[in-house]
């Protein structure tokens, strides 16, 4: 797959890519192969009959093996189900110097405006197979993720089709799901204890545009105690358009210091699940001579609610 992933990086397939402001177009982005990750998507379901189809049609087989185990394992039925784009697969190619910002691979359809609920099913667990040999810390990019302090109360990631946008830090750590069904034709937000949903927000409410703060729809007490995944500061997808035009990648999102994280080397073999939606994440500069590539992918399961 390295070899592949090579030839087809020398045959020019790879475009620049890196993490989209939804509030402006793909052209406006301002990407570039020396800052940010550079992406051949072969595809869907990486049918595409240029480089070493065979190989990656052969991956791809072994990668659904795991995904239908998943499906049982997780509670996540729908994640069996097949179709055109129901599993992304990506190789990402980063140059020396580039990196990508803290982000979330999915986020709720309601909070994505006129681009949320066009689609039958959503990025549900996503998973990285690195393919460099003996890469050493000192070479950088690292996969860098920000999971809790303490386990979850309950599952995260989805809660009866609704999807988790914050964390309840309340005696413990408590999941905080968007509830955009209500019969009020709103939402709300809610925790859910001891199988039960406990709505928090002190009144049904219509989800804003882009910058986007659920904590001012939170009684005072609760507020100071909730903690959003993904803000304006955290995310371009969560940022308005204005002030960010021009910007690469590189420069749009600044490698925080946070005191609990986890780095992850991309050593050849080394295989990473985790759930899309609750796990930020971010790939840290690659400051060594050599380029980072990856085989990257998503298997999505159903995104609207069945009532």
């Amino acid at each position: 797959m390295r070899a592949d992933a090579r030839n087809l990086f020398e045959a020019g397939t790879f475009q620049p890519d890196g993490l989209t402001n939804t509030a402006l177009s793909k052209k406006e982005q301002g990407f570039s192969v020396i800052a940010d990750r550079q992406t051949f998507c072969g595809g869907a379901n990486w049918v595409s009959d240029l480089g070493d189809s065979g190989t990656r049609l052969e991956f791809r087989d072994r990668m659904n093996k795991i995904k239908d185990q998943l499906a049982l394992e997780l509670n996540r039925p729908s994640l069996k189900i097949e179709g055109e784009k129901r599993h992304e697969m990506t190789y990402n190619w980063y140059e020396p110097g580039a990196k990508l910002g803290r982000h979330l691979d999915e986020h709720h359809e309601e909070t994505k405006g006129v681009k949320g609920w066009l689609l039958d099913s959503r990025r549900s667990v996503t998973w990285l197979v690195y393919l460099n040999d003996g890469w050493a810390y000192e070479e950088g990019g690292a996969l860098r993720c920000f999971p809790r302090k303490n386990l979850s109360s309950q599952q995260v990631g989805c809660h009866e089709g609704n999807l988790q946008v914050g964390w309840l830090r309340v005696k413990g750590e408590h999941p905080v799901f968007l509830d955009c069904f209500r019969s009020s034709g709103q939402s709300a937000l809610y925790t859910v204890k001891e199988g039960n949903r406990e709505v928090l927000s002190l009144r049904d409410f219509d989800v804003p545009s882009q910058p986007i703060e659920f904590s001012k729809f939170l009684p005072t007490q609760i507020g100071e105690s909730f903690e959003q995944i993904s803000t304006a500061r955290l995310d371009p997808r969560f940022a308005a358009a204005k002030g960010n035009e021009g910007k690469g990648q590189g420069s749009l999102l600044a490698d925080r210091n946070e005191d609990h994280f986890m780095d992850v080397l991309p050593e050849s073999g080394t295989l990473v699940i985790f759930d899309s939606v609750s796990l930020p994440h971010l790939v840290r500069e690659v400051t060594g001579n050599r380029q980072r590539i990856a085989s990257t992918g998503w298997f999505h399961e159903d995104s609207i609610f069945l009532v």
